[in-house]
């Protein structure tokens, strides 16, 4: 019987070590998420005012275009390649608002993201010496 009370206490030994070196590892899982979050947070809020304009812009691009639309409307068939433009003006906002205005903003939260990141990682490395 002492070898099964050795191999109970080696398992009892063995799950306390993998235990206490989890902790270690479950504070700096918590650490490095409230820095995630905090990282969010602060890009966030540099995000927001870029998409506020963006969405601005979009709506007078909407406006400008069914404008168009409507005044071309009003004077009739006899002037169909000014709607040919009118409805090319309208084309070519669908397609920015599809594919340009994705990328721009992806291409704004990627650099604002880059730009914090270089920053965090500036201020830590100078904090270190």
């Amino acid at each position: 019987m002492p070898t099964v009370e050795y191999a109970l206490w080696a398992i009892v030994m063995l799950f306390f070590l993998l235990v206490c070196s989890m902790i270690p590892v479950l504070v700096q899982l918590r650490r490095t998420a409230r820095q995630a979050e905090d990282f969010l947070r602060l890009v966030e809020l540099e995000l927001r005012p870029v998409l506020v304009e963006v969405k601005d812009v979009m709506r007078n691009l909407n406006r400008a275009s069914d404008q168009v639309a409507d005044g071309l409307g009003k004077m009739g068939g006899t002037l169909d390649a000014i709607a040919e433009a009118g409805q090319t003006v309208r084309d070519v906002n669908q397609l920015a608002q599809q594919f340009v205005f994705p990328k721009l903003i992806t291409g704004a939260a990627f650099t604002t993201g880059l730009r914090v990141g270089l920053r965090t990682l500036i201020v830590r490395l100078m904090g270190r010496r």
